[in-house]
């Protein structure tokens, strides 16, 4: 059974592979009647493009694209209406594939008659109007929604003419920066525009190419549109560069923009199927290493001010070269908890290790945790690693975690975990990060390979210009890793109590901890 069979609840009884007598073809969906797939087509993303591209569509398509092509879906049926939609979408996302997708729904679904497509060189967009049209040929789409080649007029590489759906089509290729002025077929002027990666990187890097494709745009390509309505429509991915078209219209009220970034708020990965977060971290780590970071922040994370971030070189934090068979002179567990406010951080809790009077982030969990399962992942830490000494911030009414966490323990019936406290003192949150930063560089805190990648996402999506919107709950934790050797380091090298207690005692189920 397909993705999208399992996305949609069909059941195996559902399917037929008959072949077509007529067509020879096979469909999965002929037990369905046209209306039911028509419907499902114009109403669901993943739907059409298992329909559309049954050889190539695999991942169902994520939240953040399913909410961009309701947003385009929205526009394209709006009468007389002149908008201006910016879609930034990191590179290797599929962008020219939802871009494809959109020039389908409007031939199948809208009343969208001259499409014009642009694109770096003509024969880029000639290559997105022939996918168009091996989707039209596609089996599933000609039998339901018939033969578009019945109608053809005009069957050439840059131009497709051709009545289908009640209405005659037009659709054109063009490279950025040609001459259309004035462009006219059939009577009609285009009433949808697609720039699709109009500008490469290295035109992006000219101030003058960037302010003259511009220019072309504004004055000669959108100025062709049809007076009746024309939906202009850009999708591209950001550059780190200040001629980055994206950069600009982002910037211009006048275009409404979308942009996501191939990594999100949380740390995970905009599509975990298509691009797996641990993939785009090994992508960034070669970024780094190349001494060209900014690419990654800009054209994968879609942010230019994702590099604002000078507080910290990442290729100068140290690798992480202790032997293997060393051992911590001392252990602990640091827990900052979330606030409870509905913006407030995840709970980050990690385990670290002293070498040489430095501490070793060894292992990091941050989830979203009520005060119960965060005393409970904190022991499971402590069972894991034999470790006795926990330390909790302490700000606020978290100060009431230590309480609980005590009693926990006692009702569990484990005994040896020493509870303290720390507290930020006057300090700004954002202080300390920034002062944390000089001791990553420095090597006075050390980073595991384990929690490498989790640290690095937050410090490169780290403003410190910004003291609210941060996600920064690892970063902040970090900070007081090196006070708490200040503070309990003669418990830090006690002998350890707690190894003897059973581990499997604890089993974690559906992130919760049960006894």
């Amino acid at each position: 059974m397909s993705v999208l069979e399992r996305k949609l609840g069909f059941t195996e009884t559902k399917r037929n592979s008959d072949v077509d007598p007529e067509t020879g073809a096979t469909s999965q969906y002929a037990d369905f009647n046209s209306t039911e797939v028509i419907e499902l087509a114009k109403t669901n993303m993943d739907f059409l493009a298992g329909l559309a591209l049954p050889d190539i569509y695999k991942y169902a398509f994520p939240a953040v694209f399913l909410a961009i092509w309701a947003w385009v879906l929205d526009h394209l049926h709006k009468v007389r209406d002149f908008s201006q939609l910016a879609i930034g979408l990191p590179r290797g996302f599929g962008k020219t594939l939802v871009i494809k997708l959109v020039v389908l729904y409007a031939i199948l679904f809208t009343k969208k008659q001259f499409i014009l497509i642009f694109s770096e060189n003509e024969q880029k967009a000639i290559s997105i109007i022939s996918d168009v049209m091996d989707m039209l040929s596609e089996p599933n789409i000609k039998s339901v929604f018939g033969d578009w080649t019945v109608g053809k007029e005009v069957d050439q590489q840059a131009k497709k003419v051709f009545g289908f759906r009640g209405r005659t089509i037009l659709l054109k290729a063009a490279g950025a920066g040609t001459g259309i002025r004035g462009i006219t077929e059939k009577n009609k002027r285009p009433d949808l525009m697609v720039f699709d990666d109009i500008q490469s990187r290295e035109d992006s890097e000219s101030e003058i190419l960037s302010a003259n494709l511009e220019k072309w745009m504004v004055a000669t390509a959108m100025k062709a549109k049809s007076p009746e309505g024309c939906l202009f429509l850009f999708i591209a991915n950001m550059y780190p560069t200040k001629g980055s078209l994206l950069r600009k219209l982002k910037r211009n009220k006048n275009w409404v923009s979308f942009i996501a970034g191939g990594i999100l708020a949380n740390g995970e990965s905009l599509w975990e199927d298509l691009q797996p977060i641990s993939q785009l971290l090994r992508e960034f780590q070669n970024d780094l290493e190349t001494g060209h970071p900014e690419i990654f922040y800009a054209e994968v994370l879609n942010d230019e001010n994702a590099s604002v971030n000078t507080a910290i070189d990442l290729a100068k934090i140290p690798p992480y070269d202790l032997d293997s068979l060393e051992i911590p002179v001392g252990k602990y567990i640091l827990i900052d908890p979330a606030n409870n406010k509905t913006d407030g951080d995840a709970v980050a809790i990690g385990y670290f290790e002293v070498y040489d009077g430095y501490p070793c982030a060894r292992e990091i969990v941050e989830e979203n945790l009520s005060p119960e399962n965060t005393i409970l992942k904190a022991i499971e830490l402590c069972l894991k690693w034999s470790c006795y000494l926990v330390v909790i911030e302490a700000n606020a009414f978290q100060y009431t975690l230590q309480f609980w966490f005590n009693f926990i323990c006692n009702q569990r019936g484990i005994s040896g975990i020493q509870v303290r406290d720390i507290y930020s003192g006057m300090i700004s949150k954002q202080t300390r990060i920034l002062s944390m930063f000089k001791q990553l560089s420095s090597g006075e805190i050390i980073l595991h390979p384990d929690v490498r990648s989790q640290v690095f996402v937050q410090v490169m999506q780290f403003n410190p210009l910004r003291t609210k919107g941060n996600v920064d709950g690892i970063l902040d934790l970090l900070t007081y890793a090196p006070r708490v050797l200040e503070m309990y380091g003669p418990e830090l090298s006690a002998t350890n109590i707690i190894d003897q207690q059973e581990y499997s005692r604890l089993e974690v189920v559906d992130d919760n901890c049960v006894f």
